[in-house]
């Protein structure tokens, strides 16, 4: 029926810019309205939620393809829809979140743009993530937005959030069309790009890699462009790497494999015809430039990079039969995804699969002479082995970090597949046969990005709702928030706590406080809560912590993490997987002598327990 409504609509063809722009806003601002539907219902756990908010993104994407698809939209109509849709979809994860941080990697930078806000220093330690730190790039432009508009965090983090999304889309568009001379194949690879599984939640919320992306493809745009040549285009083109470099780690590293290929590229014989940009030059500044910082300010992201690299490697270990497959579209507790989204899941990876080899031949016969878009085959080409990866239980977290990345090739390839001319003997069956493709290809596009948010989302986080325990956005809320406050307030700051994995970061966000952990300390603490009973091993590692503070939730027994782990990896698997978690084991310290409850919101206490770790109290 939709579909239906909107072919309708886009029956005839525009008749300028005003009319599709107003049609446009129109078609974006009923799939935004159905979406905050979806999400009310969602709140208050109703069923139909799920169908209401799939029906306005189906909306908006199903009109933005049949525009960007179509012949007849102008260049400028085809930047004016993918820049709509970037903010329509932005909006989308802020209709999600519209008072406050709730996204897991949002809270853990909350903390680092408190510290630069408090100390008025840079590089200063955050236990949450300590990477974060390191690469400031994100909170020192949102301290300059707070500054402009009043000190808020939350909304100067949307305003350079959403900011960043805007800037993307018109980067991705002027990047396709260099590679591909055609305005409109570069908007039908925007579309393609916006359908991987991060696009919509992931890179939209307030972290470090959605800014740090966003200054990548502009480097990438301003290298294509050559505009480098020139002292202020070379000066550019340093201050946006240099941006990138000290924004985002696994960007930059990105950033100079892209380059890298490029480059090479670039280089071989056949290719030097139609040589385009000045991808060495780019390279040699994001490499120099990468070293400097490592050597100077980030030489620990090594060792944070170290268990990521070990994870993917789990594959290799599933292929000789050492590790065990993961079960697609179950979550950590056991809850499996309806069948009617494991069916559009799949359909969406097979329709790109099918898509990739169309368009490399695409490419092949008619841009094989242009070294960025041979650079963009070649990324598309390693989608595969993004999916094999996720076979795997550790692979599969690396995995779900890459597609933001191989995308900028998946896109590319997938929009040739959809939109290069058809050269056939008959120009009449080649119109017919352009045609009929262009109507198929609405509707998998659509699936495609349905499916995508599937992978990418899991669905007890897709939409909001109410509290689940241990489930990242889901279990941000009010009372663990008023907690950590509380701890703020009447505790000081920079006390050595251990507790579970949401109110660990939003003690240490909003509480100012110190978590202890066995990933940052090598120390077990979260054996702490898997006994029953106080005992000299419990003493020991309250003592080689020093740990001041135990907070406990008390809503955690019996019930299985959707985030795989209570604490921390590295705690019994197999006691998570089974919601094995006991009241007893929490509540244990009650009966200790010196062990005093210091907070009690009726689900979470705090223990203050410095009596038996003889630590001296709060440093501030």
């Amino acid at each position: 029926m939709i579909g239906a409504w909107i072919s309708g609509m886009a029956g005839k063809p525009t008749t300028g810019s005003a009319s599709v722009v107003a049609v446009t806003f129109l078609v974006y601002a009923v799939g935004l309205l159905l979406v905050v539907v979806g999400d009310a219902l969602s709140r208050l756990a109703f069923g139909l939620s799920d169908a209401v908010f799939w029906l306005g993104i189906g909306a908006m994407v199903l009109w933005s393809g049949r525009i960007l698809i179509g012949r007849e939209a102008s260049r400028s109509e085809r930047v004016a829809v993918v820049t709509m849709l970037g903010g329509a979809l932005y909006l989308v994860k802020l209709f999600h979140s519209p008072n406050q941080f709730t996204f897991h990697d949002e809270i853990l930078h909350v903390r680092t743009i408190g510290d630069i806000a408090t100390s008025g220093r840079l590089f200063e330690r955050n236990p949450l993530l300590l990477v974060s730190p390191l690469y400031p790039g994100l909170e020192i432009v949102t301290n300059v937005v707070a500054g402009i508009t009043g000190g808020d965090v939350f909304l100067a983090g949307v305003v350079v959030a959403g900011s960043a999304r805007l800037v993307l889309m018109g980067a991705l568009f002027f990047l396709f069309e260099h590679a591909s001379g055609d305005s409109r194949l570069a908007g039908i690879g925007v579309l393609v790009y916006a359908a991987n599984p991060n696009f919509l939640l992931f890179d939209a919320q307030f972290s470090y890699e959605t800014l740090a992306l966003t200054l990548a493809v502009v480097a990438l745009v301003l290298t294509a462009a050559g505009i480098s040549s020139s002292r202020l285009g070379l000066l550019t083109t340093i201050v946006v790497i240099g941006a990138t470099i000290a924004t985002h780690h696994i960007t930059a590293y990105v950033l100079i494999g892209i380059l890298g290929i490029w480059t090479v590229v670039q280089m071989i014989p056949g290719w030097r015809r139609k040589a385009d940009g000045t991808p060495l030059s780019s390279l040699a500044i994001t490499i120099v430039g990468v070293l400097v910082w490592i050597g100077l300010v980030a030489s620990e992201t090594l060792l944070y990079l170290g268990p990521r690299v070990v994870d993917a490697l789990e594959f290799f270990r599933f292929l000789i039969g050492q590790s065990a497959a993961r079960p697609l579209f179950t979550s950590s507790a056991g809850d499996v995804a309806p069948v009617v989204e494991r069916l559009v899941g799949v359909a969406g990876v097979l329709l790109i699969l099918v898509a990739l080899p169309i368009g490399l031949w695409h490419g092949f016969r008619h841009l094989r002479d242009h070294p960025l878009a041979v650079t963009l085959g070649i990324i598309a080409s390693t989608y595969p082995a993004t999916l094999a990866l996720r076979l795997t239980a550790r692979g599969s977290e690396e995995s779900s970090r890459t597609p933001e990345f191989v995308f900028l090739g998946v896109a590319f390839v997938v929009a040739l597949a959809v939109g290069a001319p058809l050269r056939l003997p008959s120009a009449a069956l080649a119109s017919v046969r352009q045609r009929l493709r262009g109507r198929i290809a609405v509707p998998v596009l659509t699936v495609i990005f349905v499916g995508g948010v599937i992978i990418g989302t899991p669905r007890w986080a897709r939409l909001p709702g109410p509290y689940l325990p241990s489930a990242d956005t889901r279990s941000i809320e009010a009372e663990g928030v008023a907690a950590a406050k509380w701890s703020l307030q009447h505790l000081g700051t920079s006390n050595r706590i251990v507790t579970d994995r949401i109110n660990r970061i939003l003690m240490g966000a909003y509480g100012r406080q110190t978590p202890v952990t066995e990933f940052a300390d090598q120390i077990k603490t979260w054996s702490l809560f898997y006994t029953s009973t106080f005992s000299p091993t419990d003493r020991a590692i309250l003592r080689a912590g020093r740990i001041d503070y135990l907070i406990v939730d008390l809503r955690l027994p019996s019930v299985r993490p959707l985030t795989r782990v209570y604490f921390e990896n590295g705690e019994p698997g197999k006691v998570a997987a089974a919601g094995g978690l006991t009241y007893d084991g929490l509540t244990k310290f009650e009966h200790v002598p010196g062990v005093d409850i210091v907070f009690d919101s009726g689900n979470l206490r705090i223990y203050d327990v410095r009596a038996i770790s003889g630590d001296a109290g709060p440093s501030s």
